[in-house]
């Protein structure tokens, strides 16, 4: 995606304590992005990601595609400091994790798991720390490319002491390294830490550490006990070896990201890339908002999505889904932004803030204190994927609604 210059604001589609994302869309190209808003006076944390973003280039870390300032779209009058991301149709391992039935397979792991170690082979090369690997921050490009984002916790190793005593600790409490928990460093060393939780969240669906639902309690477990998280049981010798080499307490024996990219478990997924590519092809790449991966059932076969007419299709999500699609989205969604000026007001109604990322320092940690950019870009992505074929196909749903109450009407339904 070129430099972006007049473009439309779309719906809210996640927010945050301080920022909110949203879908957009550039006027001239009709390209679609995702811009993370936050008021101008507390823009400091978004400018500093948008620095780093800026002066990395990886296929397996999201592109920030520009940034700019915007008038609020609150009709205060004020401004906002805007940051473009490039869509990834994928959503988040987290959403793949809930698409596979609540666990992926271990050739898809692997596969996934490679693409984040190369991400953040890179990005540790470039003197970064992302401080904030989980499931919610990897997300899943057209391609099939697993890529990390949101930098809002990362730190530069440089500038930052990240092993100084009593250093600000960024992230999410289950998933943090145990020289994090207790304040002593948070470097490259506990992303290795945190990748082989995500590990296990994509193994089996759940936190690293289950049986603590309070991540207080999770995080004093985790800072001085002498435990590490349970390996799946039916995990390949391979993917035990393997988390054996993230999991380990001591941050000065644990694998860097460049020596696990050669471990058998990744290294054997390496050339084959069918996995990612059906799952794309599959689950995320529709050609209409009736193909749409958002309103699949559940089912966990790989060959369930089901080539039905529009009409019956419409029949079986409204008598199966668990919850009814929205198909209330219309072009009043819908603002133009060009040069800072704002024609209208986005009213949407937004998803709640994701309370799982953190600040603390040391053995404290505050619900209070949320970080603004956890989950939204993840959410935002998988919901973007369901409102652009909506709006580009909305006379085609509106002819086959339309045909349905005509016979359920008639008594033929």
């Amino acid at each position: 995606m070129g430099a972006i210059g007049e473009w439309r604001r779309g719906p809210v589609i996640g927010r945050g304590a301080t920022a909110t994302v949203s879908i957009a869309t550039d006027r001239r190209t009709g390209g679609v992005f995702a811009v993370k808003s936050v008021d101008v006076a507390r823009a400091g944390a978004l400018r500093r990601e948008q620095g780093m973003l800026s002066a990395l280039a990886s296929p397996f870390v999201v592109p920030c595609v520009g940034s700019g300032v915007s008038a609020a779209v609150d009709g205060s009058g004020g401004a906002c400091y805007d940051l473009f991301l490039e869509y990834a149709p994928g959503g988040s391992l987290a959403d793949e994790i809930k698409r596979c039935g609540g666990r992926c397979e271990e050739p898809l792991i692997r596969s996934r798991v490679g693409d984040v170690l190369r991400g953040l082979a890179y990005v540790h090369a470039a003197g970064i720390a992302h401080c904030d690997v989980k499931g919610r921050n990897v997300l899943v490009g057209a391609d099939g490319r697993a890529m990390l984002a949101d930098f809002g916790c990362a730190r530069w190793m440089a500038a930052e002491d990240c092993n100084a005593g009593g250093v600000t600790i960024r992230g999410t409490p289950m998933f943090l390294a145990p020289e994090a928990a207790r304040g002593e460093a948070q470097g490259t060393a506990a992303d290795i830490w945190a990748l082989g939780c995500t590990v296990i969240e994509m193994a089996t669906g759940g936190a690293p550490w289950p049986r603590f639902a309070d991540p207080v309690a999770a995080l004093h477990h985790v800072a001085h006990s002498v435990d590490v998280p349970e390996t799946p049981a039916w995990f390949s010798a391979e993917g035990k070896d393997f988390l054996a080499r993230c999991l380990i307490r001591d941050p000065a024996k644990r694998w860097t990201a460049e020596q696990l990219l050669e471990h058998p478990f990744v290294a054997s997924a390496a050339s084959d890339s069918t996995s990612k590519a059906v799952q794309i092809e599959q689950r995320v790449s529709p050609k209409s908002i009736l193909d749409q991966c958002l309103w699949e059932s559940t089912s966990t076969d790989s060959d369930a999505t089901v080539a039905l007419a529009p009409a019956d299709r419409l029949r079986a999500l409204s008598a199966g889904a668990s919850v009814a699609p929205d198909w209330t989205w219309s072009m009043d969604d819908w603002i133009t932004v060009c040069g800072g000026r704002a024609d209208d007001h986005d009213t949407t109604p937004s998803p709640q803030p994701d309370t799982t990322t953190s600040f603390f320092r040391g053995d404290e940690v505050s619900s209070d204190l949320v970080f603004p950019g956890g989950g939204e870009t993840e959410r935002g992505a998988v919901a973007v994927a369901a409102t652009v074929p909506l709006m580009a196909k909305s006379s085609e749903i509106t002819g086959v609604e339309r045909s349905i109450e005509s016979r359920v009407a008639s008594g033929s339904g």
